[in-house]
């Protein structure tokens, strides 16, 4: 797939995709903080519920609000085998982060799920032939690395401790992964919106017959901020799109490195979060590797 470089891409269009590209990464943040906020001691809101407004508010805006340049399909999402496949990759992904969010924080989860692209670059050699470099393949190892810092030290035992939430996490990243290489199968065919879509249904479907009976015990202002949460995940992941579309690989990329940092930061003013010495190098590690196979075609 070509790709556009810093030379074939208008002022006029790189300057939009900018600043698309940061009200993505604000609407990622807003919704992660506000997830790790609905989630604490106060609300206590299980991750189910806010997934399925996610998947909800999704929905709505692809079928009402956007417009892309090929039409979005409903049938395709309930007979096509890969998008049928797309969106249980995307729930089950989608699912594993919002259960860790709560659990490991805002900051960790976060970090833990953009290795995503780490795992589709190894998926992409395997099941899309691409070709592994001696380079790429030093900056995987560096990222693998990374993640062990980051998920193995605990401040309150010595030595590394790897548990549960953690391998979920992994695990959720290794599935959103799945979905990315999916996705690049199916643009081909698919509009964003039919793609998108799937992932939406196919994610309220299961959890409406386990969130719906939670709906009854929410307050208004929670219902509010449950539909700001999914409002701006939504707008998150299809201003990303567009801002890819805008922007060259690179200059798009290091945008979207900002999600981790931005929510990072915000972990640790607002529920006090924090990194030992050994996941602060982890976590930076798992940056550069990241953002260094994004840019590469």
């Amino acid at each position: 797939m070509k790709t556009n470089s810093p030379q074939d891409i208008p002022l006029a269009s790189a300057r939009r995709g900018t600043i698309i590209m940061l009200w993505s990464v604000a609407g990622f943040t807003v919704n992660t903080l506000l997830l790790r906020y609905l989630s604490g001691e106060r609300h206590g809101i299980t991750p189910d519920v806010p997934l399925f407004f996610r998947a909800a508010i999704g929905i709505f805006i692809v079928l009402v609000f956007f417009r892309g340049r090929r039409p979005t399909r409903i049938r395709p999402v309930f007979t096509n085998k890969l998008l049928i496949l797309r969106g249980i990759t995307g729930l089950l992904g989608t699912a594993a982060y919002y259960w860790t969010v709560p659990t490991l924080g805002a900051g960790m989860a976060t970090l833990i799920c953009n290795t995503y692209v780490i795992f589709a670059s190894l998926i992409a050699v395997l099941a899309l032939g691409e070709k592994l470099t001696p380079a790429r393949f030093a900056w995987l190892a560096l990222a693998f690395i990374g993640i062990i810092f980051l998920i193995g030290p605990n401040a309150e035992v010595s030595g590394f401790k790897v548990g549960i939430n953690e391998v979920i996490a992994i695990f959720g990243a290794i599935l959103a992964a799945a979905s990315v290489v999916l996705v690049r199968r199916l643009v081909a065919d698919y509009s964003i919106g039919t793609i998108y879509l799937a992932q939406c249904i196919w994610i309220f479907l299961p959890l409406a017959f386990i969130a719906l009976p939670k709906l009854s015990g929410l307050d208004g202002p929670e219902v509010g901020l449950l539909i700001l949460a999914a409002t701006a995940a939504g707008w998150g992941q299809l201003a990303m799109n567009e801002g890819y579309r805008c922007l060259s690989v690179s200059a798009g990329a290091s945008i979207q490195m900002l999600w981790p940092v931005l929510t990072t930061i915000g972990g640790f003013l607002l529920f006090e979060e924090t990194f030992v010495t050994l996941q602060l190098i982890g976590a930076a590690l798992i940056l550069a590797s990241v953002w260094r196979v994004s840019v590469k075609k």
